[in-house]
């Protein structure tokens, strides 16, 4: 038992056939805490998604907010909206301002390995910490919110756009932007490695830290969550980790056999990233 408080904050588009999964998760991880609250917010979803949130709520601790985006057509500033509607919520209430964790989750089934254990034993040996993110059991793949000093300090997205039209062999540029950081598990050798921004379809963060701040997308240019990472690691320097403990899956799935492939593959490198550039 984590005697702790968490409120968790889920934005949601259509995603019923993931997100049954992640009930089970939640019904798993909630029981750890002393006192928990879910906030899902859900954005124009055409299938199913309101039932079944609706329906798991019904003996839950938690609430349903749906905000219509249609206006917007970019994926990545409707994702930094919802995410301040979470927020605000929060702000506005005054029982879960004073919680003491507020864990962002994604569906997708990257959070199928969560756990209490996992969970317990991660903030009970990182309480220093304002923020901390899971990685994967194998490869790691949410590489356009890492940031890492000396490592990683550019979008890798806006790199690759950089050069794709004129370099042939795009395929190695590709390796070394995105695709080598797939083991970062591997060559960084610490338990805990020290990030300006990370998430991996997870964050635990310590509510009265972060509250203060907003998601920014740029329109959605920007990674809303690197925006809001790097707002906490410039008011409060080093205080951000990925505990290398805390799985949440194996990191097989679409983004990792992507970045796999256009890191072999001159063909299919340029291929994704023109439908990148088509989303921004």
């Amino acid at each position: 038992m984590i005697d702790k408080t968490a409120v968790f904050c889920i934005p949601v588009k259509n995603e019923s056939s993931n997100i049954k999964s992640l009930f089970k998760t939640l019904d798993k991880i909630t029981k750890s805490f002393k006192d928990y609250f879910i906030i899902f917010v859900e954005s124009d979803s055409s299938d199913n998604s309101n039932i079944l949130i609706k329906k798991f709520l019904q003996n839950k601790k938690g609430i349903l907010l749906n905000k219509s985006l249609k206006h917007i057509s970019n994926r990545v500033a409707r994702l930094a909206i919802s995410r301040n509607e979470y927020l605000k919520y929060i702000k506005n209430n005054d029982k879960l301002l004073n919680f003491d964790f507020m864990i962002v989750l994604d569906c997708g089934g990257v959070n199928n390995n969560l756990n209490s254990d996992k969970l317990e034993k991660t903030i009970s040996q990182n309480q220093e910490f304002i923020g901390i993110f899971p990685t994967q059991r194998m490869f790691y793949y949410d590489i356009w919110t890492l940031r890492i000093k000396d490592l990683i300090n550019y979008d890798c997205f806006e790199e690759l756009f950089k050069i794709y039209k004129y370099k042939k062999n795009i395929k190695k540029t590709f390796y070394k932007l995105i695709g080598k950081f797939m083991l970062i598990n591997y060559f960084i050798k610490s338990q805990k490695i020290r990030v300006i921004s990370a998430y991996g379809g997870m964050a635990i963060y310590r509510l009265n830290k972060v509250i203060e701040f907003t998601y920014d997308s740029n329109n959605g240019k920007n990674c809303e969550h690197v925006e809001f990472n790097k707002k906490i690691s410039n008011k409060y320097g080093d205080c951000l980790i990925i505990d290398k403990n805390l799985t949440n899956s194996y990191g097989l799935n679409i983004h990792t056999i992507n970045i796999f492939l256009c890191s072999v593959s001159n063909f299919f490198a340029k291929r994704f990233i023109k439908k990148i550039i088509c989303n921004f």
